[in-house]
């Protein structure tokens, strides 16, 4: 018998709506976390750091519940020379501010990675977002592809040069929604080093929660993962 294969965990995966968007630094993990936590001193935030070598599937459950403002980070190595950068944004994650921001700190490249399947109330999206020091500032984009739906309304933007991966072919079918897909983002992040559905590619962690007593003109959010699936059906 054919052994099936995992069900992804992240861009859509299982623990959906976690994981939508996935941020990825060019370094490892020691340097990376200590320029996370160096700004979140600098920033005068409280926080609360752990380590963690647990399954990459359970890891992440560290990151419940979803909140908005977020309040928990997690950054774990993947693969041979990528740092994988997520946090608990109630939208499924907002991993460009800190990704992008400590790329610039180490001057290396970064991914932002997002696949939201389609919702109940019209909204989906597909993009690969790459920037480094070759970028154009001020953010250091390199390449952007995104086709995005806000209430069941397509948009199609790409912006920079095209990279060596990719295959413009995709871009010309007729769907916006079939111009970039899952697979395809897959293909072009593996391209790059990263396998982002392969669980074991991940591993030691680093944890950070904030300590922060919200003011009560900044209304918190938070849902559960099962509660938040609940509001997406």
């Amino acid at each position: 018998m054919d052994r099936v294969p995992p069900e992804p965990s992240v861009l859509g995966g299982r623990l959906s709506p976690l994981g939508w968007s996935a941020g990825f630094l060019e370094a490892p993990i020691e340097p990376a976390s200590e320029s996370l936590l160096a700004w979140r001193t600098a920033l005068e935030v409280p926080y609360k750091v752990s380590r963690s070598r647990a399954p990459w599937p359970d890891l992440l459950l560290a990151l419940e519940p979803l909140e908005t403002p977020w309040t928990s980070e997690v950054l774990a190595s993947h693969g041979a020379t990528w740092t994988a950068y997520l946090n608990n944004d109630i939208s499924g994650g907002d991993p460009f501010p800190a990704t992008s921001y400590l790329a610039k700190l180490m001057d290396v490249r970064w991914v932002i990675a997002t696949h939201q399947p389609m919702t109940s109330d019209g909204h989906a999206s597909t993009q690969l977002w790459l920037g480094g020091p070759n970028g154009e500032p001020p953010l250091s984009y390199v390449r952007t592809i995104a086709a995005h739906a806000e209430d069941r309304r397509w948009s199609w933007e790409t912006s920079g040069q095209v990279q060596d991966f990719e295959r413009p072919a995709a871009y010309r079918a007729g769907k916006i929604s079939e111009r970039f897909t899952r697979p395809l983002l897959l293909e072009y992040l593996q391209a790059l080093g990263i396998a982002a559905d392969d669980d074991t590619q991940y591993g030691a962690a680093v944890i950070v929660k904030r300590r922060t007593a919200w003011r009560p003109w900044r209304r918190s959010r938070r849902l559960t993962l099962r509660q938040a699936r609940q509001s997406e059906k």
